[in-house]
């Protein structure tokens, strides 16, 4: 016969039950006797729709018969039951219950008319379904007792068993036996045991194995159905049992026993699920009491199962599992004496059962729920079963038990936690066996055991910290490489190779971790046996499982927290990212996507990406998750105790007293003169060597620290045995006799002191605890042979009790505990017995180590992330450098972005700047770029590029063009985070502008003459034309044209760029504008200021030809056009611009910078200069409204001053369109504290300029006009006059043009150009100009604090002069414009006052001075035909300004000499004249002065008497040239009609001065009889102020810087 169990293949649950209807039978029939033969007629039941059945359709009833007949029939196929009816002939009992008498030999009949057993229990279900309407009705007993009494029947065979369990699986399946049926617990109890207790006749093992496999399928849906839940514990047990024994008897196939661990697995996660609703017990205040407790408990409930034969042990007998022998039997011989065994059992169980009626068993209470012990006694049975010491356990069974225990922990494990009486084995065996069967070699046992242990730590690690602590620390001493075959790490230049903790640990000689175990075995001077690194497919899973841990989204932060820093525990987090670092790089030989570093490396990515996800966790939420973990702060002082203990244990190993002392002084140890504290320190602390320890204690001069070390043990209640292994464990005992005696004798003083009742004395402790040690030794010591007897033990001790002997049975639990037990010394056993005792101590620190605390917070990563982010950036960048497939770069791009997310959140500009310079060298565009000539430019689709060879290369770097994407986005996301790494962005911009690959945008620039350009990227060698000047606007405009022009080809003969350099080059143009670089500068100005100050300097440091990738010398200016100079300039000037609010920060770099380029501007590129010259100007402009910034204008336009005079004509346009500009923007902002030498001297050196001109004069005139004339104060009142004297010169140019109109082309078009027109314009203007500043003399006067002497001398007279020069001009039109304005200037009454010194100088420094110019024939020449109407022009003006003020000079003495000099020019130019015009002139002109001045008395023909007389006087020197004037005015006949002619020419000569004085000029007034006429002192002065101011007009306008006087000297003379 076959007994057994197996897993099912069926599903887990079936799908609810139904309820059928029952129709009341249609016979009529009477009451009493319908009643009675109702039971024999079939109930009509008719199905109906129930939702709440959906299992089945067929009725219930007509199921349940067919699996009868299925039954029966197989077993009519027998030949045991083939003659036999299935009715059978019983008869009697219907009378009987009709009230019929029966007869007493109607028991008795022939075997023919005995039906089975088997048989009648089926006719009883059959008349028992007759009478039953619904499902739910049904008996469950009744219904499963015959199908079970076939499971149980030795006498069936196999396919009898086997119909037999489908129709019990079948009826639990389809629910017609559920949770709500009738009596069902008890059934479930009977199904329980009869499937456990299967028995058959066996045939083949085909056959027989077959039926095992449905015991498998009815124990798995009997447990997971709804009426599972009424199995009692010990029926639960029993069904697990049989699943193991048959996952365990190999002489099963392997089919059969895959399928029994597959239904333990289902069963067990049906158990382990339940512990989701079970009520946690209370538990006790003693652990161990109530650890004993709960065992005693299920050992009694085993013993009672075992009792009634219902249920074994659930603990596998090995005699069961029989060699790994396929010749074997199916069962051993002890297995079918067992078998016999419950068959005697089950047939007395049967027996009992009959006599027991449906009634009886329905009143017997229903068994309790099976729960918590049934499911501990199968975590005790799996956990058993990892032991690697016991040599009964296969691999195989080992293998069985990882993966049921998975699904028990998968299920549930956090559950586990709720119960100390599951999680006790677990932190204990669970953990221990787990730990020893990861060293193993053979991979399918190290792979299931790896995830058991990822499941544990993952669903238990709050309870299990130490568990952690060392587990962790062998997965990397097993996959770390000893210490001499450590490569060095790779040396990156950014990120350096060492990891840098907040807090230097070092590691004392002692283990860090001196209380917990090591999974190797260790010999025992603490040297590894077992220290081989693990390789190949062991060292994968290894660091798969490591990378398991990893997952966690804590895991990293956990470490820290907890170990780091945690007091007694070793620096995991350190130790963690130095092993993850370390086995990052692989060599390059033997790289692939499946080796080993990339496990490291997803971990460390795993450790960075969990970082970035706590940081979007929200504030409210981060706030409530801190408040309940403890503060950096704390941790970090925490940190620092460890620093101290980890050094004072490692002096304390040199020298205890050194290292105490230590301790003291750091605060560790209140005093060393408190024996109490120090000796708590000792037996708290885990980290002190325990030899040392325990010669420390021993000494004699520390006996009282000895006495109070011992006194912190409580021996209360416990053996003396007990006691003194709790102490020796703690310290390693001395070697010496007299050290061991002194801590004897205090042992026994503490021990005695507790009044222990088998112990008289202290004495007699005293001998007992040495006679304790003396056997320990005898007991376990190898030496020794002979080991003494328990008598030889007591013997020993006789009579040591106070004179008495120890109780027999006392001393018999020593021994016996010593025995079995070893008192392991600390550091003194090696192998499995030293592993014991170290668990044993971690065990006990686990007491007091506190839960590990899970910080989901991100309160800790900033500390993390700066101890760790060198070696983690610089195993990214190797693993970038090394990827070969893009699973690869995306890991390390996404570590590059995700380091620089967490620097910029964490406000570390430092690491920012690391990896910005990182993906910046990776992009390769940090190279020096090429040779801009040697670019080619081709047309492709329409679309102009320029192929290069830095193109070509970038376009073929697959990983830089991925590193430049990454790193401009970084950038543009995080540019406040930047500081130097703005230098390295800048560089590649700089080159992908050489080589014509940014966008268009980034390439436009402001102008003032063009509003909008595009900056060059070549300049052409355009031959040097002298004497040329400029038609076009700027020198930018014509490089412009020129390039843009057909006629300009610059392209040398190169070849062609072939299609893979086009591909490239189009490659390198889709990566730029995937980088998104027009969008870095868009915000400038949501940059701090830290930040922006930095992007400048950073732009500078480039500018300057500096390199981040290598050192540079400073470049030497040179003339060459550089692009990237300009660009680059142009940029720094733009950030400025968008950033003017906060220009007082940036102005120093800036104007630096540009001071730099325009004070080298003669050995600059102009075009260089011209755009230093413009950017300038612009931050002017834009500073214009900013008062605090006044200074910095005028030093920039002072700054514009020293361009040499070389460079000054090519930057002259742009530079004044600026200046004007900036004067247009507000005049106010140059005018409080304006240094008007500049700005004048720059619109004068500009006056001449072709173009620049325009612009000057413009400013001025916009200067002097607006505000009324208000912006020209006394300080720059004279740099005006100066300046428009300046440009009324200018418009000599026009002179050529009118010279060759004169030369024989008259009537023709002027032959002046259009610059020459302008300037002659212009000139005719600042002549106006200069006249009408007349009207601010009076204000100025009065503004003046000036002497008043030389008021007139400073307002008045440089206006006269300045007029006065434009009248020897060479273009004739301003000339005549001038003369027009002197006229009328001359003949203003507010321009001269009652003095006559004045009237004297506008004769003598203005007239005189006129006159003089016009007589000089280098004047003369430059205009000849003009310069003759010019001459009498002046001749009238001379003469009308004498005559204007004639009657005021009358009285002055020298007015005879004046009216002498007067006659002398007119002679002069009468001798000059070399036309009609001029000869006729200035006889006219006379003729008039004469007629008006014969109507005074001093100038008549009564005065003729005297020789010195102004009439005599005036025609002798008239005669000389005229001599016939005289009788033309004054007729020798004329009479009084003569005398009335006379005062009629003097009353036209009146009229005249007032129509030549136009509307400007007033009456003028005769002088006052009694006007004293000015003394020669007095006249001298002003003659003396007005020579001053005439030299000062005579010098040039303030020059500047290093320009050469005489060369200006001589343009003025050539304009002259």
């Amino acid at each position: 016969m076959t007994e057994g169990p197996t897993p099912s293949v069926l599903p887990s649950k079936a799908q609810g039950t139904m309820e059928p209807a029952t129709v009341p039978p249609t016979s009529s029939v009477s009451s009493a006797l319908g009643s009675r033969l109702v039971t024999q007629r079939p109930i009509q039941n008719v199905q109906v729709d129930d939702p709440a059945a959906p299992g089945y359709e067929l009725q219930w009833s007509h199921l349940v018969h067919a699996e009868i007949i299925s039954v029966t029939s197989a077993m009519r196929r027998n030949s045991l039951w083939s003659g036999m009816s299935v009715s059978g002939l019983s008869m009697g009992s219907l009378g009987m219950n009709m009230g019929l008498r029966g007869r007493e030999n109607q028991k008795d009949g022939t075997y023919r008319n005995q039906e089975s057993p088997l048989m009648v229990g089926f006719n009883e279900l059959r008349s028992r379904l007759a009478s039953t309407a619904a499902a739910q009705d049904m008996d469950a007993v009744a219904l499963l007792d015959p199908f079970l009494e076939v499971i149980q029947s030795g006498d069936t065979n196999g396919p009898i068993t086997g119909a037999a369990l489908s129709s019990v699986e079948k009826f639990l399946m389809y629910k017609i036996i559920n949770k709500d049926s009738t009596n069902v617990a008890h059934a479930m109890q009977k199904l329980a045991v009869a499937a456990t207790h299967c028995k058959f006749v066996a045939s083949d093992s085909v056959s027989d194995e077959i039926v095992l496999l449905k015991i498998l399928q009815v124990l798995r849906i009997a447990l997971t159905s709804g009426a599972g839940n009424h199995l009692s514990d010990e029926s639960v047990c029993s069904m697990v049992e049989t699943g193991l024994s048959m996952c365990c008897q190999l002489q099963l196939s392997e089919m059969l026993r895959k399928s029994a661990e597959h239904t333990m697995a289902v069963i067990t996660k049906a158990m382990f699920e339940k512990l989701r609703t079970i009520t946690v017990p209370v538990e006790t205040t003693n652990k161990e009491s109530g650890k004993t407790e709960e065992n005693e408990t299920i050992l009694v409930q085993t013993a009672n199962i075992q009792e009634n034969a219902e249920q074994v042990n659930l603990t596998i007998s090995h005699s069961l599992l029989t060699a790994e022998t396929e010749a074997e039997a199916l069962l051993s011989d002890k297995a079918k004496e067992l078998a016999k065994e419950k068959d005697g059992a089950q047939e007395a169980a049967k027996e009992d059962s009959t006599l027991n009626s449906d009634a009886g068993l329905a009143e017997t209470a229903p068994p309790k729920s099976y729960g918590l012990p049934s499911i501990r006694e199968l975590l005790r049975v799996l956990v058993s079963l990892l032991n690697p010491h016991d040599q009964q356990h296969t691999d195989r069974m080992r293998l069985m038990a990882l993966s049921i225990l998975d699904v028990a922990l998968e299920v549930g494990g956090r559950s586990i936690v709720k119960f100390n009486v599951l999680m006790s084995l677990v932190a204990d065996d669970m953990c221990k066996y787990l730990f020893q069967l990861a060293r193993t070699d053979n991979i399918p046992v190290l792979t299931l055991t790896l995830r058991v242990i990822s499941t544990v730590f993952d669903t238990m690690k709050q309870n299990l910290k130490l568990q952690q602590e060392l587990f962790l620390s062998f997965l990397l001493e097993r996959l770390s490489p000893p210490a001499f075959a450590l490569k060095p790490l790779p040396l990156h230049p950014d990120f350096g190779e060492s990891l840098r903790p907040a807090i230097s640990t070092p590691e004392p000689e002692s283990s860090s971790r001196s209380g917990s175990p090591s999974p190797s075995v260790k010999s025992g001077k603490g040297a590894k046996v077992d220290t081989t690194t693990a390789h190949g497919e062991v060292r994968e899973l290894l660091l798969e499982c490591l990378g398991q841990f990893a997952r966690a989204p804590t895991f990293m932060v956990d470490l820290w927290v907890n170990y780091d820093c945690g007091l007694d525990c070793g620096d995991m987090f350190q130790d963690m990212i130095k092993f993850l670092t370390r086995n990052s790089f692989p060599d390059s030989t033997t790289y692939s996507a499946s080796n080993s570093h990339m496990l490291c490396m997803d971990s460390l990515l795993l450790f960075i990406n969990h970082m970035v996800d706590r940081l979007s966790i929200p504030q409210e939420e981060a706030e409530i998750l801190d408040k309940s973990l403890e503060s950096y702060e704390t941790l970090y002082q925490r940190r620092l105790q460890k620093e101290i203990l980890v050094k004072g244990a490692a002096k304390f190993d040199e020298s205890p007293k050194a290292g105490l002392a230590y301790l003291e002084a750091h605060n560790m140890i209140s005093s060393l003169n408190d024996p109490a504290g120090v000796a708590h320190f000792l037996k708290t602390s885990t980290r002190l060597s325990k030899s040392l320890l325990g010669e420390y204690l021993a000494k004699p001069s520390n006996s009282e620290v000895l006495k109070a070390f011992i006194q912190l043990f409580d021996f209360h209640g416990k053996r003396l045995d007990e006691s003194l292994r709790e102490l020796l464990e703690t310290f390693r005992l001395p070697g010496e006799s007299q050290q061991i005696e002194r801590i004897m004798e205090l042992f026994a003083e503490t021990y005695f002191a507790t009044q222990p009742r088998a112990i008289a004395s202290q004495d007699a402790a005293f001998i007992l605890g040495y006679a304790v040690v003396m056997l320990n030794t005898d007991q376990h010591n190898r030496v020794v042979t002979g080991r003494m007897s328990l008598e030889q033990f007591s013997k020993n001790l006789r009579g040591v009790n106070n004179g008495e002997n120890f109780a027999i049975e006392y001393l018999a639990e020593i021994y016996d505990a010593i025995r079995k037990r070893e008192i392991v010394l600390p550091q003194e056993h090696e192998g499995q017995l030293g592993f014991n005792y170290a668990w044993k101590e971690l065990l006990r620190r686990a007491e007091t180590a506190g839960p590990l605390v899970v910080s989901n917070t991100s309160m800790y990563d900033k500390e993390l992330f700066v101890s760790s982010w060198k070696p983690v950036m610089s195993a990214i960048s190797y693993a970038f450098n090394m990827a070969q497939d893009d699973a690869t770069l995306q890991k390390s791009l996404t570590g590059y972005y995700q380091c620089a997310m967490i620097a910029a959140q964490y406000q570390l500009p430092e690491i920012f700047d690391r990896v910005t310079m990182s993906l910046a060298r990776m992009t390769g565009l940090l190279d020096t770029p090429n040779n801009p000539a040697d670019n080619r430019d081709v047309v492709v689709d329409g679309t102009t590029i320029t192929v290069s060879d830095l193109a070509v290369q970038f376009g073929k770097s697959y990983k830089g063009q991925l590193a430049a994407v990454v790193a401009f986005g970084v950038a543009n996301e995080h540019g406040n985070m930047i500081r130097s790494g703005w230098k390295p962005i800048l560089e590649i911009i700089k080159n992908l502008f050489v080589n014509n690959l940014l966008p268009g945008s980034m390439l436009e620039v402001e102008d003032f003459l063009s509003g909008t350009t595009m900056i060059l990227l070549k300049a052409p060698v355009v031959p040097e034309v002298k004497d040329k000047v400029r038609q076009d606007s700027s020198l930018l405009s014509t490089l412009s044209s020129y390039l843009l022009s057909s006629s300009y080809s610059y392209e040398t003969a190169r070849e062609e760029p072939t299609p893979e350099e086009i591909e490239s080059t189009r490659c390198t143009a889709d990566c730029v504008a995937a980088c998104r670089l027009e969008e870095l500068f868009t915000d400038i100005r949501l940059l701090e200021d830290l930040p922006l100050t930095q992007l400048m300097e950073a732009i500078k440091f480039v500018a300057d030809g500096n390199s981040v990738t290598k050192p540079t010398k400073p470049p030497t200016p040179s003339k060459l056009y550089n692009p990237a100079s300009v660009f680059l300039l142009e940029l720094m000037i733009s950030l400025t611009v968008q950033n003017r609010y906060r220009v007082q920060a940036l102005w120093p770099i800036v104007f630096e910078h540009l001071s730099d380029i325009i004070r080298e501007a003669g050995s600059q590129s102009v075009l260089l200069v011209e755009r230093a010259v413009v950017g300038l100007l612009r931050l002017c402009i834009r500073l214009a409204h900013n008062d605090d910034m006044s200074k910095e204008v005028l030093d920039a336009l002072d700054l514009l001053l020293g361009l040499p005079i070389d460079v000054v004509p090519e930057v002259a346009e742009q530079m004044m369109a600026g200046v004007l500009t900036l004067l247009k923007a507000d005049t106010s902002c140059v005018r409080p504290n304006l240094n008007w030498d500049v700005l004048f001297a720059l619109l004068s050196s500009t006056s001449n300029h072709p173009e620049a001109a325009k612009y000057s004069f413009e400013a001025i005139s916009m200067f002097v006009a607006e505000n009324d004339g208000e912006n020209v104060s006394v300080e720059n009142y004279a740099d005006c006059v100066d300046l428009l004297i300046r440009f009324a010169a200018a418009g000599a140019v026009g002179a050529e043009g009118a010279m060759k109109q004169e030369s024989g082309q008259r009537g023709s078009k002027s032959h002046m150009s259009k610059a020459q027109a302008s300037a002659v314009e212009r000139a005719k203007k600042a002549v106006e100009m200069l006249y009408r500043l007349h009207s601010q003399a009076p204000r100025l006067i009065s503004q003046s604090k000036m002497n008043p002497e030389l008021t007139w001398s400073a307002y008045w007279f440089p206006i006269l002069v300045g007029l006065t020069q434009q009248c020897s001009n060479p273009c004739r039109e301003v000339r005549n414009h001038a003369m027009i304005y002197l006229q009328r200037a001359l003949l203003l009454p507010e321009i001269v006052t009652d003095k006559i010194t004045e009237w004297v100088v506008v004769f003598d420094k203005v007239l005189f001075k006129l006159l003089e110019d016009l007589l000089r024939p280098e004047i003369v020449q430059q205009d000849p035909a003009g310069f003759e109407e010019t001459r009498s022009k002046a001749c009238a003006i001379v003469c009308k300004t004498f005559l204007h003020y004639y009657f005021r000079l009358l009285e002055w003495e020298g007015l005879q000499a004046l009216w002498m000099n007067v006659l002398d020019y007119m002679d002069a130019f009468m001798q000059t004249a070399q036309s009609d015009q001029l000869y006729e002139a200035v006889p006219e002109s006379l003729k008039n002065c004469l007629l008006v001045m014969s109507t005074s008395e001093a100038f008549s023909e009564a005065s003729a008497s005297s020789p010195d007389s102004l009439w005599n006087v005036t025609w002798n020197r008239i005669n000389k040239f005229l001599p016939n004037l005289k009788a033309e005015i004054f007729p020798p006949h004329a009479s009084e009609g003569g005398s009335s002619y006379a005062a009629l020419m003097m009353g036209v000569g009146k009229n005249l001065f007032s129509v030549v004085g136009a509307s400007e000029s007033t009456p003028v007034s005769t002088p006052a009889p009694d006007t004293p006429v000015p003394a020669s002192a007095s006249t001298s002065d002003v003659i003396a102020g007005l020579d001053q101011v005439l030299s000062l007009q005579q010098e040039p306008a303030a020059a500047p810087q290093h320009h050469d006087l005489a060369q200006e000297q001589a343009q003025e003379q050539s304009l002259l």
